[in-house]
Order: structure tokens, then sequence, then C-alpha cells
């Protein structure tokens, strides 16, 4: 089975694009595993407040056309609107549970990890499968990403990180890898994942460049310039 795993805060739920382009092709994506003989199942680890879980509503309706599942999880640490000094802590809180998820179920082999607002095309999985590779990415050129070629495929793969946005992780690496961000180094979730796999169980990551993800918006600037009307958080 292939997990589709993402995380959902409530401040993103002001455009369909920002939580449902992850899910958008999800249909044609099960069509594609099931005709494979690999079942595919989206799951979201969703960040609530004191509004709970009714802003999410769209998403769980979505989830609901094609038998996804969801977990709740609250991060109480006194903020009071999302910024981008805090939202990391936040962030690897969420991959960390699809993570858990993911390896709970002893029959999944991969997660395909999806930012919400990261748009996958129907044929993702299958392509990216294709590298018979634990750490394996795909393209999105909102952020500018590449590398040295890797010539032994007979598609265009390169050896670089990938974005968080677009990435298969397989279960032998899956059980020994977790989401994580560094304060001395300044590295992210997407960077903090790439070092670990490389310097710690010697697995680079490819990325397919003819597999590609459409980002919205296409270009991304501070989590405070991207036009949410509401990035209040609510406590209790």
């Amino acid at each position: 089975m292939i997990v589709v795993g993402t995380t959902c805060a409530a401040f993103i739920m002001d455009d369909p694009d920002t939580w449902g382009a992850w899910i958008r092709n999800a249909e044609e994506m099960q069509q594609r595993g099931a005709e494979a003989g690999y079942p595919v199942h989206f799951f979201a680890a969703i960040e609530i407040d004191a509004r709970g879980i009714a802003p999410f509503q769209p998403l769980l309706d979505r989830l609901a056309e094609v038998n996804g599942e969801y977990f709740t999880y609250s991060l109480d640490d006194g903020r009071t609107e999302v910024t981008t000094l805090n939202r990391l802590r936040h962030i690897t809180v969420g991959q960390n549970i699809v993570t858990d998820y993911t390896i709970s179920v002893p029959t999944s082999t991969h997660l395909l990890f999806m930012a919400t607002d990261c748009e996958p095309p129907g044929d993702a999985i299958e392509k990216l499968l294709e590298l018979d590779h634990a750490l394996v990415g795909g393209e999105v050129s909102t952020y500018c990403l590449e590398g040295p070629v890797v010539d032994k495929y007979p598609f265009p793969v390169q050896e670089h990180m990938a974005t968080a946005a677009f990435v298969m992780i397989r279960r032998d690496l899956l059980r020994f890898v977790r989401w994580r961000w560094d304060l001395e180094t300044q590295m992210s979730d997407d960077p903090c994942l790439h070092y670990d796999a490389l310097h710690f169980h010697g697995t680079p990551t490819y990325v397919r460049k003819d597999c590609v993800g459409k980002h919205y918006p296409e270009c991304i600037g501070s989590v405070e310039s991207r036009g949410h009307a509401d990035m209040s958080v609510l406590r209790e």
C-alpha cells in the first residue's frame, strides 16, 4: 500500500488550491494503483486549535470521497499567529504523525508525502516507483532545486535534496528517519531529511525531473507573504 500523506493547519483553509491540491488527482492515482496491484490511501494530520475541526470541513468531505483518513493534533506552544519563525515546530509534529501512521500499517510500503498546496500528476506514484530507490522526489519548479545527473535511468533523474512538498520514502528507510528542523545549521524539514538519509543511512535523494508537481502559487515567499486572510491561532 502507498500512503499519500499531508499536514494541514486552519489558516490555509481559505483557498481550495492551498488545502486541496495534494488530493486533486486522488481518483486517478487510486485507479492507476489498483491496476498496478497496490492500493493508494490518503491520510492527513490536521492541526486544530480552539476552533476544533470545523474549519476543515471541506477537506474532510474530500477525504471522505476517496475513503481517506485523518488524525487531529494540537500543539499549544503559546503562539497566537503562524509565522516563519514558529511554523517548523508545528509542521514537523504533523509530518511525524503521518510517518507514524504509515509505519503502523503493516502492508504500507511507501509514504508519498505532499504539501497540501502541491498537486502531483496522476501518474506520480508509478513514475517514482520506477526508480526503485528508497528516497525519491518529484520535480517542483517553485524551489529551483538541481544537482548532478544520475545516468542509470532511461528518464531524467538528478541527485539533490527533494522538497518536502513532493517526496516518497520507502518503508525500509522510513522506519529509521523522522522529520526535524535544526536551529544550529538553520535547516528546515526538507534539508534535514536529505542530510539524515545521506549521512546516517547512506541514501542519496534522487529526483525524477519528468514527474512534475504543480505548486500553488507557483512563486512563493515567506508564509506571511502568501496572502492568507487569517493566520491567527485561537487558544482556549
